[in-house]
C-alpha cells in the first residue's frame, strides 16, 4: 500500500467520512487501510487542516438566550429554526449534521495519528513526535467534550449511570460504537488532556493558535472541571494556565469603529476554534442581541461598542468576535480563565481573590476612571462574577452550558421565545436541554439509544 501526500489524505478523509455508513460507524470512521500516516509532517498537516479541526458545535448557541429573531427574520434553515424554537425533532431527517460530524471527524484523525505514532519513531525529532502525540490527545479531548456538552446530560451525581456519548479510541471501523456513561466520557476527556500536558509545547505559537500548547491543556481542564462543579480543580488549572499566559487586551486601544475590531491571533487567545461555520443565523442582521443583555453594559463599558453594532432597524447585532472573521470564536482565552478562577474562588469562599481577578479584567474593558467592584460576601462576589461572565463571554458557545449549570443548582431558569404572536417556552428541567443525536447516526449504529425528547 503506498503512502499518500497531504492533499490525497484530506480527500480520502473527507470523501470516506461523508459516504461511510454501516451499523458500527459514527460517520467519523474511514477505511484505515487507505490512510497511512508515516511522517511527522503528514500528521502535523492533518492537524493543521483548520477547515475541519477548528469547527466546534454551534446548535447549543442557537438554543441559548442571548439573542432573538424578529418577526421579519429571513431565517430559512429548518434545523436552525427548529433549534431556535426547541422543537423535539430539530433535524427532521437531515443527515451528517456538523455538530456531530465535525467533532467525530476530529476524533478519527486524532485516533489515526495516535495509532500511527509507533511508525513515526524515525521521523522528526522527539519534540516533534511529542507535539504530535500531545496535540492528538488534546484534540480528541476537546472534540469529545464539545459533543458531550450538547448530546448528553450535564455532569451530576448521576453521571455514573446517565448516558454520555460514544467514546471512540480507535480508528478501526470494525469496533462497534455504544454510548459510554457521562462519567466515563468525562474521565476520558480528563485523562486525554492530562496525558497531553507533558507533551505539548510550553509556549503559544502566535502564528498558529490552532496548535495546542501547555496553556491550552490547562485551560481545557479548567473549563471541564467548571462544568463538573469541581471548583478546586477548576481554580487549580485556570491558575496554571494564567501562570503561563495572562495577557489581556486593553480595550481602550481597540478601535470601536472598526467592523473587525479583533484579529485571529490577538494576544488573549490561547487556542483558536470557532462555532460551526455553516450556521447561517450567526451571520445575519436579524440575529438580534437580547435587549436585557445589551442594556446591562454600563455606558463606560467598551464591550458594548466593540462587541455590537446596530442594524438597519437600530437593533443591536453582533460584530465579528475574537476569531477576527465572521465566524464565532469558541476557543480558549485569557479572559475566560480569569472568570473561571474568579468564579471558583467565589464558590470556595475566597471573596478577595475572586474580586481581584474580576477587577483585573474590567480595568481593561472600561473607558475613563474605573472604580473597582466590591462585595461583602462570597455570594455577592459570585453574583458579580456570573454577571460579568455573561457580558464578557457572550456568543462563544458557553451560555447554554452555563444555563444548565445554574439549573443544576436549582435556579429554575426557563427560556421563552416569541415570534409572530406565538410563544415558545423551555421549562428549566426539560429533556429538551439535551439535544437529540442526529437521526442518521441512530439509524446506522446498531443499538445506539436516542435522548428522550
Amino acid at each position: 500500500m503506498k503512502a499518500f501526500n497531504l492533499l490525497q489524505l484530506l480527500i480520502i478523509i473527507n470523501f470516506l467520512v461523508f459516504t461511510a455508513c454501516n451499523k458500527n460507524k459514527l460517520r467519523e470512521n474511514t477505511d484505515t487501510s487507505l490512510l497511512i500516516i508515516n511522517t511527522v509532517d503528514n500528521a502535523q498537516a492533518l492537524l493543521d487542516n483548520t477547515n475541519t479541526m477548528r469547527e466546534t458545535p454551534g446548535l447549543s448557541e442557537l438554543s441559548a438566550d442571548d439573542y432573538f429573531l424578529t418577526d421579519t427574520s429571513a431565517a430559512n434553515n429548518k434545523v436552525e429554526l427548529n433549534t431556535y424554537f426547541w422543537k423535539p425533532d430539530i433535524f427532521e431527517g437531515q443527515t451528517l449534521y456538523g455538530d456531530w460530524y465535525y467533532p467525530y471527524q476530529q476524533v478519527y484523525i486524532a485516533n489515526s495519528i495516535l495509532e500511527a505514532m509507533p511508525k513515526l519513531a524515525n521521523s522528526g525529532n522527539q519534540s516533534d513526535r511529542d507535539r504530535i502525540a500531545g496535540s492528538a490527545r488534546f484534540i480528541r479531548a476537546y472534540a469529545l467534550f464539545n459533543v458531550v456538552l450538547e448530546f448528553a446530560k450535564l455532569y451530576s451525581p448521576q453521571a455514573g449511570t446517565d448516558l454520555g456519548i460514544p467514546v471512540r479510541l480507535s480508528p478501526d471501523p470494525a469496533i462497534p460504537s455504544s454510548r459510554a456513561t457521562v462519567k466515563a466520557t468525562y474521565d476520558q476527556v480528563i485523562d486525554d488532556c492530562k496525558q497531553s500536558l507533558p507533551l505539548l509545547p510550553g509556549t503559544i505559537d502566535n502564528k498558529r493558535k490552532n496548535r495546542p500548547c501547555l496553556a491550552a491543556g490547562y485551560a481545557l481542564l479548567a473549563r471541564v472541571y467548571l462544568v463538573m462543579a469541581d471548583y478546586t480543580n477548576a481554580r487549580l488549572y485556570a491558575d496554571s494556565c494564567l501562570q503561563l499566559h495572562n495577557k489581556l487586551i486593553d480595550y481602550n486601544g481597540v478601535s470601536t469603529t472598526d467592523p473587525f475590531p479583533f484579529n485571529n491571533s490577538n494576544e488573549e487567545v490561547i487556542y483558536q476554534s470557532n462555532l460551526l461555520s455553516t450556521i447561517n443565523l450567526f451571520n445575519q442582521d436579524n440575529f438580534v442581541v437580547d435587549s436585557t443583555l445589551y442594556k446591562s453594559y454600563d455606558s463606560h463599558d467598551l464591550r458594548k461598542q466593540l462587541f455590537y453594532t446596530k442594524n438597519n432597524d437600530s437593533l443591536p447585532v453582533l460584530k465579528p468576535g475574537y476569531s477576527g472573521t465572521i465566524f464565532r470564536f469558541s476557543g480558549l482565552a485569557t479572559d475566560e480563565m480569569l472568570l473561571i478562577r474568579a468564579e471558583a474562588n467565589a464558590r470556595l469562599q475566597n471573596t478577595s481573590d475572586a474580586l481581584n481577578d474580576l477587577n483585573a479584567l474590567l480595568e481593561k474593558r472600561w473607558s475613563g476612571t474605573y472604580t473597582p467592584l466590591t462585595a461583602s460576601s462570597p455570594a455577592a462576589a459570585l453574583e458579580l462574577v456570573l454577571a460579568e461572565r455573561r457580558r464578557e463571554l457572550v456568543f462563544r458557545g458557553l451560555r447554554w452550558a452555563d444555563i444548565r449549570r445554574y439549573n443544576r443548582e436549582n435556579q429554575g431558569i426557563s427560556l421563552k421565545r416569541v415570534m409572530n404572536g406565538k410563544e415558545y417556552t423551555l421549562p428549566a428541567n426539560s429533556n429538551l436541554f439535551v439535544l437529540p443525536i442526529p437521526p442518521d447516526v441512530i439509524s446506522s449504529v446498531q443499538g445506539l439509544q436516542q435522548n428522550p425528547r
